[in-house]
């Protein structure tokens, strides 16, 4: 795909779920919320993303994902509703966009459908990504029905074989079922929101699989199919951990485009990689125990800024501490910037 056909692509995406979908589900004030939030962003240099963990728990144990590998050295919980709705409260006039989730899959959250309308509620775009195995018909018409703008549904193989061993606890037959159910109820009911992502991490058990996930996208009618690169990130796992799974799922086929380079001994380094990164410019990252930290990387808060549950937004971001740890970020200056893949 040339780079203009791909920047086309992604603006008309852009567009379909920032306003066309805004418009046709009567939502005229969130629009206006983003283009507010994005002249703050662009003129006072202010965030516009939060990631917000509502949880850091798992039912799946994928072996590259570091979740459940003891690789987080927090308590597992929950976020409960109430102290959702601080975060929301303290962050609503400053921020445009929210992940519901990062080191945990937001279905398991009880409420999460109740967070998913508050911020609704309060003219925020909020998206979520799922494994899908327990999107069951039950929580599929609850999702529909909560003013969810942007689900990620999690499909990385078209096969039993490819899937599962990836996927570790997750059944391929009653994921791509609940997947196929929760695109047509949809399209059953007329909506057209949540703009539905179909996402595949191309990985070495499902590298001959592109076109067939191609064909699935279509036939779901997914909005967008997102053919993404497996990540090893060394702040997650130790060198010798990474060329174990590198040999056991980094992609060998050299048609596969992928943001690494495979050297000799087993090692992946990162290619193209920026001077400067844009994530703290760019977003906030608040933990389920309401610790803002330097970005989503950060799995332990060891670059912890303040707590959004007893501090404003605006105090965090202006006291000296955050200031010096935001530009260490950007310049790649912190030990975690030397091991992160977020490039």
């Amino acid at each position: 795909m040339s780079k203009l056909r791909w920047k086309i692509k992604q603006f008309y995406y852009f567009f379909k779920r920032h306003f066309w979908n805004q418009w046709r589900s009567n939502r005229f004030l969130k629009p206006l919320h983003f283009l507010r939030i994005y002249l703050k962003h662009k003129f006072l240099n202010q965030p516009y993303l939060a990631i917000i963990e509502t949880g850091n728990i798992c039912n799946l144990t994928c072996p590259t994902c570091p979740t459940p590998r003891n690789k987080i050295k927090r308590k597992s919980e929950q976020m409960s509703f109430e102290n959702f709705k601080k975060v929301i409260d303290k962050i609503k006039k400053d921020i445009h966009t929210i992940l519901l989730y990062n080191t945990n899959e937001p279905l398991l959250n009880p409420e999460i459908e109740k967070m998913i309308a508050y911020a609704d509620y309060c003219n925020l775009h909020t998206v979520i990504s799922t494994n899908a195995t327990i999107l069951n018909e039950k929580r599929t018409e609850s999702l529909l029905k909560s003013g969810l703008d942007e689900i990620l549904l999690c499909l990385d193989g078209t096969t039993k074989e490819s899937y599962e061993p990836f996927r570790r606890g997750a059944s391929f037959e009653s994921v791509l079922a609940n997947i196929s159910y929760f695109c047509s109820r949809k399209k059953q009911l007329k909506l057209v929101k949540p703009f539905t992502e179909l996402q595949f991490i191309v990985n070495k058990l499902n590298q001959g699989q592109v076109e067939d996930v191609k064909k699935i996208a279509r036939q779901i009618r997914a909005d967008k199919l997102h053919i993404k690169s497996l990540a090893l990130n060394e702040y997650a796992y130790t060198k010798e951990e990474i060329k174990i799974l590198a040999e056991k799922f980094f992609p060998n086929n050299v048609k596969i485009k992928t943001r690494y380079i495979k050297i000799k001994d087993k090692n992946l380094i990162l290619k193209n990689q920026k001077d400067q990164c844009s994530v703290p410019d760019n977003q906030i990252t608040v933990l389920v125990d309401g610790r803002m930290v330097i970005c989503c990387y950060d799995l332990n808060g060891d670059y912890t800024l303040g707590n959004i549950f007893n501090q404003s937004l605006n105090v965090i971001l202006t006291q000296e501490k955050s200031k010096q740890l935001k530009k260490m970020a950007k310049d790649k200056k912190l030990p975690l910037c030397k091991t992160c893949v977020s490039d």
